[in-house]
């Protein structure tokens, strides 16, 4: 597998994970306050276990690229995280907020 198939190969595997975290984070903070942190928390381990079996299996059945796959799937990873964070605190500003007289 070439070097550029490889790191397209990492990249899409990267963009679902970063669709998936921007959705259930979505989801999370859509629903109840008390609960949200528990369904980001839990999808994200949920996605961490899928990830970690996808990426076990791309490197041990396929011929790609190591260094390129690595850093297309690293980069669009990082940045699903910093949407799935981005998304939290956009929607949980305001509503815990201390006393004014704090």
């Amino acid at each position: 597998m070439t070097v550029t198939a490889s790191l397209l190969l990492g990249a899409f595997v990267g963009a679902i994970n970063a669709v998936a975290a921007a959705w259930t984070a979505r989801i999370a903070m859509a629903g109840e306050p008390g609960k949200a942190l528990h369904l980001v928390l839990g999808g994200m381990v949920a996605r961490m276990v899928v990830i970690l079996g996808t990426v076990a299996a791309v490197l041990a059945l396929l011929p790609v690229h190591r260094g390129a796959f690595i850093i297309g799937l690293g980069f669009l990873f990082v940045c699903g995280l910093l949407a799935e964070v981005a998304i939290v605190f956009s929607r949980s500003s305001g509503t815990s907020q201390p006393p004014a007289d704090a």
